[in-house]
Order: C-alpha cells, then sequence, then structure tokens
C-alpha cells in the first residue's frame, strides 16, 4: 500500500514464520490445556481393553442378522480390542483380525502375529478378556507345486515363537519381563498357528461359526474363510459397525472429552497468533504444531472456504474467514469451526456471525434423544428466519467418534456418506456444522462445535464461549 511499510511477521529459529501470540486481542481467556496432561488420561482409559460397545454390539447383529463380525481395518480392530494395529498401518494391508459372536457368553477373538504381541500389544498391558491367537510362521518351506490345489487340510508345523535372546549378562528389564510372562500366558491357553489364516480359521470354528452370516470389513477375510472351506455366508459389515459405534461408551465419551477440548484449545491457540502478512501454510502449520504438544494428531484445518493442501495467500488487516480444525487423540476425533476477525468484523459479516449464532443456540435448546436430523436442520433455519436474517446456513448435523462423519448410511452396506435422518439417542456425540453458505459477504463465517445427547437433553463438550475470535 502506497505510502505504508508492510509488516512482515518475525522469523523464528528453524527459519519459519513466527506467528507472534498477542497479549492485547480481543478474546477474554487463553486456552489452558499446554501440557500432555490430557495424554495421561487417555492412556488410562485405553488399558481398559475393547472399546466396542458390546450390549449395543449384540442388539445391532440381530437387526442385521448376522452371527457375527470380523474385522481387520485398523479403526475396527483399535474399536475392537484398544489397540492401533501401526503393522497395518505402515503395511496398508491386513495384519492383525478381531472377531465378536452373538453369543454374550462368548469372549472376543483376537488374532495376531506374535511378535507383534510380543514386542509391542504386551507393554500396554491391556485388560483384554479375549481369547488370543498368535501365528508364528511355518517351521519348514513348503513348496506348493501345484498353484490351483486346494489348501492341505492338514496344518503345518508353526515354526517357535520368537523372542529376544538373552545374553544373560545384566539383569533383564521388567519391560523384557513383563513381555515374556504376558507371551507364555496366551499361548499357554491357545498355542501358536503356523499362518494368519489358520489362526483365523481356528477361531471361526472354535466360536462355532462354521455355517453362520458374518460381517466382515475386508475382503481378504472372504478369501481365507472360502479358501478354508467353511460354509459361511459374508457380508459388508460397515452399515452394522457403524450402528454400533454411533452409540458410545462412558470410555469412549471420556477420550471424545479430552480429544475435543484439545482440538479446540490447538485451534484457538492457532488462530490468535496470525497476524497480517502471515499465510495459510504458516497458519496450518502453528494448528499442527498446537495440536502435537498437547498430545493430538492433527488431521485438518480448512481455512476460509479451501480445503486444498496447495492453496496458499496472505492475510491482510480486515480478514474474516472461517477455520474448520480436525485432529484427534488416541484416534478419537475433534471437529471445530469458528470465524476470524483480524481486525474489527464488517456489518455484513458480523450479521453472518449473529445469524449463525442464533441458530446454534436454538437448535442446542432443543438437542435431546427422539430428535431427527431433519428437526435440527429445521430448528436452526428456522430460528434464523424468525430473527429476520437472510442467510442460508447448512445447519447439519453428523455423528463424530473414530471418524470425523461416524455414522451410518440410509441404505445399508456400504452408504455411509448417504445421511441417514437419523434419531438421537443417549450417549451419542453429534457435531452440527454451522457454515454459512454464501459469497459476497466480506469472508466466511461458520460455527461447530462438539455436542453429548444425555438421556434428557445434551451437553457441549468442548468450550463453547468464543463465538468468534478478534485478533
Amino acid at each position: 500500500m502506497a505510502g505504508h511499510e508492510k509488516k512482515r511477521p518475525l522469523k523464528n529459529n528453524i527459519g519459519g514464520a513466527l506467528l507472534p501470540l498477542s497479549t492485547d486481542n480481543i478474546a477474554e481467556k487463553e486456552p489452558s490445556s499446554t501440557s500432555l496432561k490430557n495424554q495421561q488420561k487417555g492412556a488410562a482409559v485405553l488399558q481398559g481393553g475393547p472399546l466396542i460397545n458390546l450390549e449395543r454390539a449384540y442388539k445391532v447383529m440381530a437387526e442385521e442378522a448376522l452371527d457375527g463380525l470380523i474385522v481387520t481395518q485398523p479403526i475396527n480392530f483399535y474399536y475392537f480390542t484398544g489397540y492401533h494395529d501401526h503393522l497395518a498401518v505402515r503395511h496398508d494391508a491386513p495384519s492383525s483380525f478381531a472377531l465378536i459372536t452373538r453369543d454374550e457368553k462368548q469372549p472376543i477373538s483376537i488374532i495376531m502375529n506374535q511378535f507383534i504381541y510380543y514386542f509391542c500389544v504386551a507393554d500396554s498391558n491391556f485388560q483384554w478378556p479375549s481369547d488370543v491367537y498368535l501365528f508364528t510362521g511355518w517351521d519348514k518351506k513348503i513348496l506348493d507345486n501345484n498353484k490351483n490345489e486346494e489348501r492341505s487340510k492338514q496344518e503345518p508345523t508353526p515354526s517357535s515363537p520368537f523372542i529376544f535372546t538373552d545374553k544373560k549378562q545384566a539383569p533383564q528389564s521388567s519391560i523384557e519381563k513383563n513381555r515374556l510372562e504376558k507371551l507364555n500366558i496366551a499361548l499357554e491357553n491357545i498355542p501358536e498357528s503356523a499362518d494368519a489364516e489358520w489362526a483365523l480359521t481356528k477361531a471361526i470354528r472354535n466360536n462355532g461359526l462354521e455355517k453362520s452370516t458374518i460381517g466382515i470389513d475386508h475382503p481378504v477375510i472372504k478369501k481365507v474363510i472360502t479358501s478354508s472351506g467353511l460354509n459361511i455366508n459374508t457380508i459388508d459389515g460397515d452399515h452394522a459397525i457403524r450402528k454400533i459405534r454411533v452409540i458410545k461408551t462412558p470410555r469412549e465419551i471420556e477420550l471424545m472429552r479430552i480429544t475435543a477440548e484439545n482440538n479446540a484449545n490447538a485451534a484457538l491457540n492457532a488462530v490468535r497468533a496470525v497476524r497480517a502478512g502471515a499465510n495459510y501454510f504458516e497458519l496450518k502449520a502453528l494448528f499442527f504444531s498446537e495440536s502435537a504438544k498437547i498430545g493430538n494428531m492433527p488431521l485438518l484445518l480448512q481455512i476460509d472456504s479451501v480445503n486444498s493442501e496447495i492453496f496458499n495467500a496472505e492475510f491482510k488487516n480486515g480478514d474474516a474467514f472461517a477455520i474448520d480444525g480436525v485432529s484427534q487423540c488416541f484416534h478419537y476425533t475433534g471437529d471445530y469451526g469458528r470465524t476470524v476477525f483480524l481486525g474489527e468484523p464488517s456489518r455484513s459479516m458480523k450479521n453472518a456471525t449473529d445469524a449463525i449464532a442464533i441458530g446454534w443456540d436454538a437448535v442446542r435448546e432443543k438437542l435431546k434423544p427422539g430428535l431427527r436430523y431433519s428437526e435440527i436442520r429445521a430448528i436452526g433455519r428456522d430460528a434464523i428466519k424468525q430473527s429476520g436474517y437472510d442467510f442460508n446456513v447448512a445447519v447439519t448435523p453428523h455423528s463424530v467418534g473414530l471418524s470425523h462423519t461416524d455414522e451410518p448410511g440410509r441404505d445399508g452396506p456400504g452408504s455411509y456418506w448417504i445421511k441417514d435422518d437419523l434419531v438421537l439417542e443417549e450417549n451419542m456425540i453429534i457435531s452440527v456444522d454451522m457454515p454459512v453458505l454464501h459469497t459476497g459477504i466480506g469472508g466466511s463465517a461458520h460455527l461447530e462445535d462438539l455436542t453429548l445427547i444425555t438421556k434428557d437433553g445434551s451437553e457441549q463438550i468442548n468450550d463453547i464461549g468464543d463465538r468468534i475470535i478478534v485478533v
């Protein structure tokens, strides 16, 4: 601008642009969660083992006419066990399996690599009320001279379990002793199998599922069942699993409280530091950094109406833009949206943020079990219209949990993206997206919080005090 020197952000000691925190911004209070205290709370929750809502699972399997569910996708294996299968994530391929049946007397069966159980799982000291089937590998190489020949009905001799050799030059650590103890207990209960297919087949047979209908989450499970000659009907289990996940257990709710608090604080810390001359890349990096500082894994930060990873632009005084921050703590998802003003808001943008705040307050007052998604949309839009504002606002409810959109679709398996007109139930956690769907108003506006549906109402699980952020 002619006659004025453009102020650039200060540089930090690693060469990037520093977005300095201001002490004179309009926000009344600074987030207090700047440590890993929530990480410790979450870890204690996870040691309880499987996160799955078992009561809900038995109900849903009956509704969907399923005798059982077998999963291998990391998000579902985690839900069934509490263990995040990093091997499957790194290899992008099935690694471990979990099985549950409609028989409430049967424990969850967990099928996994013996060394991973010894080297990774044992350290967590999970309280697993589960049958653990470990596989090692074949003791001798078997040449497959006939590729078309069916798999042998005789299981090959498994190789010996692999553990680290004790050199006996120093006492074993408590970690090493615990690993051996946990492995020995597992193998005493169920001896090792030759490979994953044999272990999974044993689990299916031991659970009495030879003639059954089972929901699965990956085609490799169907391949194992087919090659084993089991008389089992498999169907896509995604719909049933999402129906289960939509109602949270008390332990899941505790993890959701942690991630919601962390996610909102990370977003607030980041946007309160932005100044004219900084850019989108820098704000995203700061949100990612703030998330990591308090134990969340950042996933995305939408800025203004832009989701492109490669778009970049500088912020200017007078800018008004929406943010939508998503991050996870222990794989549960936080989702938080606000409108940020660099300087005093314009009249048009102030009207827009006032309108969505009115709509959100009207919705919050009505949230309770029995309310439909369609009724939520009507409540929010009617409140905005009756207040004299002419804005089109999305007012879009969605369940949040292990996924950003953690709910079944209306048309059964494979259709989670086709939204059902769900009825709210106790212990659902939802977001109601409130973006303004207009251009030409001087910027973009959004408002989004996470809400727990209680027995007779609702409860916010992140701080909702700052409707707009002015810096």
